[in-house]
């Protein structure tokens, strides 16, 4: 009978797997690297922003660092005293348009990456998915769902609940301030309380039940 492996190792395995991906031509063209997924697994928050940007994880290889976006990201879930995150985004590679600026990824490019996205997901268990920016909320929660950046959403992905905040991209270009930005990120820590007390119950009850 086969081990069941750990999160932690599955994780591991599906980024090596990733690293090797060639599916999109023009951006293995453009790329520095590839950058999977990176953080807890499992994790009660998933973070799902859009691509890789040119300055931060195309030349790091990890999601949201070395750039302000990625900086402003990683202060604001510091500063709400988040924890247990995995972030990621919905393509791996960094699109850029014909004057190497970047680009929003095309609709077969997201195709492309829905399986690696997906199968992140299903590992790390995430009670909360965050969509950062319009394009992330659209691709999970679907085209008919208002993007209410600091809500929740009734309808859920994987029975994570989704919660529509804007892209730090969107923050840095002055579209509301930090202050702003910030509750958001507080109300969801207080959303993530609650799930965490209501996932912990229904798991407690779940033996009873069965018997």
């Amino acid at each position: 009978m086969r081990a069941v492996r750990s999160p932690v190792v599955q994780i591991a395995a599906l980024q090596a797997e990733i690293r090797r991906c060639t599916r999109c031509a023009a951006l293995v063209r453009c790329r520095s690297c590839v950058v999977p997924g990176d953080g807890d697994a499992p994790a009660r928050i998933a973070f799902v922003g859009i691509a890789p940007g040119r300055r931060g994880g195309d030349r790091t290889g990890i999601p949201f660092s070395g750039d302000r976006s990625g900086d402003l990201l990683r202060r604001m879930i510091a500063r709400a005293g988040l924890e247990s995150v995995f972030i990621t985004n919905l393509v791996r590679c960094n699109p850029r348009d014909a004057r190497g600026r970047n680009r929003d990824p095309r609709p077969r490019e997201i195709a492309n990456c829905r399986e690696h996205l997906e199968r992140e997901l299903a590992i790390v268990r995430a009670h909360i998915i965050v969509c950062l920016g319009r394009l992330a909320w659209r691709e999970l929660a679907g085209r008919g769902v208002e993007f209410a950046p600091g809500r929740a959403c009734e309808s859920k992905f994987r029975d994570a609940i989704l919660y529509a905040m804007y892209h730090p991209a969107y923050i840095n270009r002055g579209a509301c301030s930090e202050r702003e930005y910030l509750r958001a990120f507080r109300r969801l820590a207080r959303l993530t309380a609650g799930t965490r007390v209501a996932r912990e119950l229904t798991d407690a009850a779940a033996p009873a039940m069965l018997t």
